[in-house]
């Protein structure tokens, strides 16, 4: 009689559910270890802006401008403060202790902070583009904006709900006199998304998931503007005024943006690299996918990693921090959070319960 060959069906059920159960098992450690990882390299990001913004320090005797926003005499007339300015970030202004001299010697950029002009970085419509090699510069990918957690949303063609697009600048400010429908006095962002339907090639703009950090941002309001961050509107802070205020291993200098919800759909908004600027830290520290693309968030299961204006870079644990931007009241870890990113505040309660 001939000897059987190969495996029965039970044998086979048997060896596939062996299989199955090993990677049950060995998938969670592959996943933590790649996690891990990508923190780490996540972590060394952050650090190496940290790194970038010393240099220019050492350069210029001060930190970069948190952003070369809208013109100050209009910084809470909104929505006329998105009629002139720059609204570009200091991110361009890093890229040459980044090893991106190339991409920096394509842009035709006004960075003199005394300087208000009447067209921004990319255009005003109507016309034409202003300076064709900024939009060129601006889809240039740089490794070192992008944490590697953050799934790489890819926007689509098209200006309908769900396509996406990319935010063109940001500012972050607080005002006792800003009253816009359906909001109050307080700490607002403006955030400059260009009409997709008619400059639909600002949709694929590389992006930046790393912001500075601005606070409650700059201005007048009794209360808020108390929390103000290193990085404002024209701003020319140094580490020698954070030594002395709050000291520079307290205070957050740049830190975790990759949520992408914006409006009431989340439509894949992003900020571009060139926008990198600064974000405001009223709104909390959000997760993942349902973040807002203008508040500071991470797809880390613990926290947002921030760089400290001392260099060091640690974890923020998300806490009980989200503000809706309207309540009267704040969450419990809400004025902790403040307190890191505020630079003055002259508050000194003990942060631990949000830090690694």
């Amino acid at each position: 009689m001939t000897p059987r060959k190969g495996f029965t069906l039970t044998e086979l059920l048997v060896v596939i559910g062996i299989i199955a159960a090993l990677m049950a098992l060995i998938l969670p450690a592959v996943q933590k270890v790649r996690e891990a990882a990508n923190r780490m390299t996540c972590a060394n990001n952050l650090r190496q802006l940290g790194i970038a913004a010393h240099h220019f320090h050492s350069d210029r005797g001060r930190l970069p401008p948190g952003y070369i926003g809208p013109d100050p005499a209009e910084f809470d007339r909104f929505p006329s403060n998105l009629h002139r300015g720059q609204w570009v970030g200091h991110f361009p202004m890093l890229l040459p202790y980044l090893e991106q001299e190339a991409v920096y010697k394509q842009l035709q950029i006004e960075f003199n902070i005394h300087v208000v002009t009447d067209i921004p970085w990319f255009w005003k419509m109507p016309g034409p583009i202003s300076h064709p090699d900024n939009y060129t510069a601006g889809r240039t990918e740089i490794k070192v904006f992008r944490c590697p957690s953050a799934p790489n949303w890819q926007v689509q063609p098209g200006t309908g709900p769900g396509t996406g697009g990319t935010l063109l600048g940001v500012h972050v400010f607080n005002s006792k006199d800003f009253i816009v429908p359906g909001f109050t006095s307080g700490p607002f962002t403006s955030a400059w998304k260009d009409d997709y339907v008619r400059s639909a090639n600002y949709k694929f703009l590389a992006r930046t998931n790393y912001m500075g950090v601005a606070g409650c941002g700059a201005g007048n309001h009794p209360y808020f503007s108390r929390f103000e961050g290193v990085y404002t509107n024209r701003s020319q802070t140094t580490l020698t005024q954070l030594t002395i205020l709050d000291g520079t291993s307290n205070t957050l200098l740049y830190g975790e943006t990759c949520g992408h919800h914006w409006g009431s759909l989340p439509e894949s908004k992003d900020i571009c690299w060139m926008a990198g600027g600064a974000l405001g830290t009223y709104l909390g520290l959000q997760r993942g996918r349902d973040a807002l693309t203008i508040a500071f968030s991470s797809w880390h299961s613990a926290g947002v990693q921030f760089c400290f204006a001392d260099g060091s870079v640690r974890m923020v644990r998300f806490g009980n921090t989200v503000w809706d931007g309207f309540s009267d009241t704040f969450p419990p870890d809400w004025h902790l959070l403040q307190q890191l990113a505020g630079f003055r505040d002259g508050q000194s309660a003990d942060t631990s319960a949000l830090l690694d």
